[in-house]
């Protein structure tokens, strides 16, 4: 049996592709929606069809042995190995359909009962029961192919080598033991999710020799230079000072958007100039107000507080010959859609406000995939990371931006004005998931 793995759009340029390829008797084993782009991670999605054909036993002469004639085992071919699941699935088919058939051939029905309501009402039956039986077998062997390729990695105790296989012949490769662990645990160890970790391992044991796979330094720095290229980093550019730069900064409660924004004027103040304007439609909480009006007062910075989309744009009007306006924004519940649409009447599109949402390193993946879910209504152009010297592990930052499309523009950690934040560029932001600059944590 023959079992590869496709690519397609949609199950019908999926199905036509399994058939030119295997054939009409082919079987389909499972499907699944996958990403396709870097490494299989980022992309549109496609469908994953797995398929098979049997190529042991042809096909017309299956159901003409009869149970008495059929063969006794004999030993296995010397290039298929009993182990691996492609046996079992051959084999497991094979031996059903061959029972079946043989169970035909003792039961077939008298000519003369054919025509009768009765005889052929009774044959339907048996043979729904039968296609019936068939369709659990494949879901079931379909469950134990994905079981099995979950597992990739198995240790030959012999020549202590690492097999790593794919349902498809054409991913195949061997590497020392040491190394695979080491490559997969590393990953794992910093946060990152099995599923991308297995692809960069398996990436990386595909695309370098075992002698350049044999110094754990030199591993490391193939990650960071992996991750690099999954990472879509755009911190703002601000050499254009002609252009003014807007920026909102938006995301749920207690995430540090009021001191984010700070640092933001401070560092811009620091190496560029002190045209910026701050502007806040946080009137929800009088404490975050005043600490903006606080921050404003030590730059010399002007605050304007607007409550309504119409003092926004009158804001905007006042400052526009400012270099760079930062806008607050009050927390909102990702769940609470009504102060999200609250929100968008303000940072409407025709006043070409960049939005920044901002998400702290220390919440769940699933919630933080949750909260961008539930704000991109608004538009939202960047990401923020927040408090990432609260978070043991950063992979987190890989495994959200993989399922993002928005750039990262900003890391921040710690509480310092203006010393913690960072522009990342994707080097710093891999090194960094790696722990390889832990000392720049708080430059």
């Amino acid at each position: 049996m023959q079992v590869r793995v496709f690519e397609a759009a949609d199950m019908t340029s999926g199905l036509k592709l399994v058939k030119k390829e295997l054939g009409p008797d082919a079987l389909i084993l499972s499907t699944r929606t996958i990403k396709s782009g870097k490494l299989g991670l980022i992309g549109k999605p496609v469908l994953e069809i797995t398929a098979a054909v049997d190529t042991d036993y042809p096909k017309e002469k299956v159901f003409e042995r009869p149970a008495a004639a059929m063969p006794a085992p004999g030993p296995s071919n010397s290039g298929r190995k009993s182990s691996g699941f492609r046996h079992t699935v051959g084999d497991s088919v094979e031996q059903y359909l061959l029972q079946r058939g043989a169970e035909s051939a003792d039961t077939a029905v008298p000519a003369q009962h054919l025509d009768t309501p009765r005889a052929v009402a009774g044959r339907d039956g048996k043979l729904q029961n039968e296609v019936d039986e068939l369709k659990d077998l494949v879901k079931n062997l379909a469950g134990q192919i994905a079981q099995l390729a979950e597992k990739e990695v198995s240790v030959s105790k012999q020549d202590n080598q690492l097999k790593v296989t794919s349902v498809g012949p054409e991913r195949r490769f061997n590497a020392p033991a040491l190394h695979g662990d080491y490559i997969l645990s590393t990953l794992v160890d910093r946060g990152i999710n099995i599923e991308t970790s297995r692809t960069i391992a398996g990436f990386l044991r595909e695309s370098y020799t075992e002698q350049e796979l044999g110094n754990h330094d030199r591993i490391r720095a193939m990650i960071v230079a992996t991750i690099q290229d999954l990472l879509h980093v755009a911190p703002p550019i601000f050499q254009d000072r002609t252009t003014q730069h807007r920026i909102a900064l938006v995301g749920p409660t207690g995430v540090g958007k009021t001191t984010t924004l700070a640092k933001i004027a401070a560092s811009y103040l620091g190496s560029h100039s002190s045209s910026i304007a701050l502007i806040t439609i946080d009137t929800y909480r009088i404490a975050a107000v005043e600490q903006l009006k606080v921050y404003g007062e030590i730059m010399h910075l002007p605050v304007e507080v607007v409550i309504s989309p119409e003092q926004l744009e009158a804001a905007l009007e006042t400052h526009r010959n400012k270099e760079l306006i930062l806008i607050d924004t009050a927390g909102r519940s990702p769940r609470d859609s009504l102060c999200i649409k609250e929100l968008s009447s303000f940072l409407r599109p025709e006043f070409g406000i960049d939005k920044h949402l901002v998400l702290s390193a220390t919440t769940r993946e699933q919630e933080l995939l949750d909260t961008i879910e539930r704000f991109k209504g608004l538009g939202i152009t960047h990401t923020i990371f927040t408090k990432i010297d609260e978070c043991a592990n950063l992979g987190i930052l890989l495994n959200v931006q993989i399922q993002n499309a928005n750039p990262l523009s900003y890391i921040t950690n710690g509480q310092r004005v203006p010393e913690d934040i960072l522009e990342v560029t994707p080097k710093t932001a891999a090194e960094m998931i790696m722990s390889l600059q832990e000392g720049s944590m708080h430059e």
